[in-house]
């Protein structure tokens, strides 16, 4: 069974059409992703078809290990994400893929009114090594939950440089 959990965040000063107009606009999204803790960003895929905004990418996480241990494992903790968007619902689906055992998937939606945006992230996480799953998918959780707060504190601010110019 996949530990489930919820990552819930608000961000003041900013309305939902306010939200929408610049989440409609790839350039937002892109700086988010150049911004995220990590190496080799490769941005596979960033397009709008209709009312869908499809991101691909690849990077390696910046994770806290000896510098002679990443050059070892090299691309070991490289992570595919993929984000496919209704811009109109504000909802997410999103997919992790990673050279370990780990399948994680997210739904994202995204609610407001006039004076601010509410984030709801719900996770799911699947590690696939026998006796020790429920103690690395507590780990990865710790993980994701740290990585979440980085991306939405960065959204944030993007957000604003852009409400602001």
């Amino acid at each position: 069974m996949a530990h489930r959990f919820t990552v819930n965040s608000t961000i003041q000063g900013v309305s939902i059409d306010e939200f929408k107009r610049l989440a409609s606009n790839t350039a937002l999204h892109e700086a988010v992703c150049r911004r995220i803790p990590g190496e080799k960003l490769e941005i596979i895929e960033s397009k709008i078809q209709g009312d869908t905004y499809t991101l691909r990418r690849a990077y390696n996480l910046d994770v806290k290990i000896p510098d002679i241990a990443k050059k070892l494992l090299k691309d070991a903790f490289r992570l595919k994400r993929t984000d496919i968007t209704n811009l109109e619902a504000l909802t997410s689906t999103i997919e992790l893929g990673a050279n370990l055992p780990l399948v994680a998937s997210c739904e994202r939606s995204v609610t407001g009114d006039d004076r601010q945006i509410h984030i709801t992230l719900n996770w799911q996480v699947k590690i696939k090594v026998p006796l020790v799953a429920g103690m690395l998918e507590k780990h990865a959780e710790g993980e994701i939950r740290k990585f979440s707060d980085v991306e939405i504190q960065i959204v944030e601010d993007e957000l604003k440089k852009n409400l602001s110019a």
